[in-house]
C-alpha cells in the first residue's frame, strides 16, 4: 500500500512563494553586499583575473545565500513534508559549495569571452534547480517524482522568462536585481500548483500515479517460481 500523501493547503502554498521571494532577495541582497565591498577594496582598471574573481565570489554567494535560505524556510514551513532539515540544509550547502568550485575555470575563461553575465546565470539557475530536487527528494522518496517534474517545469518557465527580459533589453542591473526573486519565486509557484493539481487528480481518480512505488508498467509482476530437477533441488 502507497504511504498516504500530505495534501497541499492554501497556507502552505503561501508558505512555499514567501520561501522562493525571500530566499531569493536575501542572495540578491548579498551579491550586491560584496559587489559594493569588493569594489572598495579592489583599485579600478584590474586585471581580467582579479574580475573573474569578483563575479566568483558574488556568484558564490549569492547564490549560496538564496538556496539556503530558501532550503531553511521550506524545512520549517512545512515540516510535515520537509521533516529532514538538517540533512536538507546541509546537502543544499555541499552542493553549491562543489558547484562553486567547479565553476571557477569558467569564470576566468568568461570574463576573457565577455560571457561573464551568462556563465552567472548558468550558475544560478543549475544551483537553483538542483538545490530544489534535493529538497523534494529528502521529503520523501515516495513523491520525489513530484519533485523532479515540477522543478524541471520551473526552471523552463523560469528560462522563458530570461529571455522574454533579454529580448525586451531591461538593463544589466534590473536583470540581476530580479534573477533570484523571479526563478525561485516561479519554481515554488510551480511546484505549488503541480501539487494541489495532483492532489486533485488523487482524490478524484484516486490513481496514485506519481508515487515512486506505484507500478506502472508491470515491474513487479510476480516471477515464475524456479523448477526443480529430480533430485528436488532448485535450479
Amino acid at each position: 500500500m502507497n504511504p498516504e500523501k500530505r495534501p497541499l493547503t492554501f497556507i502552505l502554498f503561501l508558505f512555499r512563494l514567501l520561501s522562493g521571494l525571500t530566499g531569493g532577495v536575501a542572495g540578491t541582497l548579498a551579491l550586491f553586499v560584496v559587489y559594493f565591498v569588493l569594489v572598495s577594496l579592489v583599485p579600478q582598471g584590474g586585471s581580467s583575473s582579479l574580475s573573474a574573481f569578483v563575479m566568483v565570489l558574488m556568484a558564490f554567494v549569492g547564490t549560496l545565500v538564496a538556496n539556503t535560505v530558501v532550503a531553511v524556510m521550506v524545512t520549517f514551513l512545512d515540516q510535515d513534508k520537509y521533516s529532514r532539515r538538517k540533512t536538507t540544509i546541509t546537502q543544499v550547502f555541499l552542493f553549491n559549495l562543489i558547484l562553486f568550485f567547479i565553476t571557477i575555470p569558467l569564470y576566468f575563461l568568461a570574463v576573457k569571452l565577455n560571457v561573464a553575465t551568462g556563465v552567472a546565470a548558468m550558475h544560478f539557475l543549475l544551483s537553483a534547480y538542483v538545490s530544489a530536487l534535493i529538497m523534494e527528494v529528502l521529503a520523501g522518496y515516495e513523491y520525489s517524482l513530484m519533485g523532479i517534474y515540477s522543478a524541471s517545469l520551473g526552471i523552463f518557465i523560469s528560462l522563458a522568462f530570461a529571455l522574454i527580459l533579454l529580448v525586451l533589453q531591461v538593463s544589466p542591473t534590473t536583470f540581476t536585481f530580479i534573477a533570484m526573486p523571479m526563478v525561485w519565486f516561479i519554481l515554488q509557484v510551480i511546484a505549488g500548483l503541480s501539487e494541489l493539481i495532483y492532489d486533485n487528480f488523487l482524490r478524484f481518480y484516486g490513481v496514485d500515479a506519481l508515487s515512486a512505488s506505484t507500478d506502472l508498467g508491470g515491474d513487479k509482476e510476480v516471477e515464475p517460481e524456479p523448477k526443480e530437477d529430480e533430485e528436488g533441488e532448485e535450479k
